[in-house]
């Protein structure tokens, strides 16, 4: 009796696919002092906001918020998701960007934590799929 694990890609079970935001963002557009640049990397404005982004990417490098998250939190059209593309921006090309709206989680066709799941393995690229086999 052995168990064997499958890796493969997540493919997405939601209905439709919402169309990419914020494809014009390219970092946090900081100075090397740490500073928010006015007008840089796609972001404008929000300087206070982008500064304390910068520091959680500082946190994110040296490995101090590990196992921790972050919640950005502000009215509608703040740039909340901006600010948050952002940082995985500056954080490189490996670190994966899965936006998604609290409809999505509150929808009454599938169940919470199932909507929750998916976003999580989208967000680590793979799903472990346990297979046993029978003798």
């Amino acid at each position: 009796n052995s168990d064997v694990m499958k890796i493969e890609e997540v493919q997405s079970t939601t209905k439709t696919q919402r169309i990419a935001t914020h494809t014009h963002i390219k970092g946090l557009g900081l100075a090397e002092d740490g500073t928010a640049l006015p007008i840089c990397a796609g972001l404008v404005g929000q300087e206070k906001a982008r500064e304390a982004c910068g520091i959680v990417v500082d946190l994110i490098r040296s490995k101090k918020l590990a196992g921790r998250a972050v919640l950005l939190a502000g009215a509608p059209g703040t740039g909340k998701t901006a600010l948050a593309l952002a940082i995985a921006q500056e954080l490189g090309v490996k670190v994966p960007f899965c936006p998604m709206v609290g409809s999505e989680v509150y929808s009454s066709e599938v169940k919470k934590t199932s909507i929750l799941m998916e976003n999580c393995r989208r967000a680590i690229g793979i799903r472990i799929k346990e297979t046993k086999e029978v003798y």
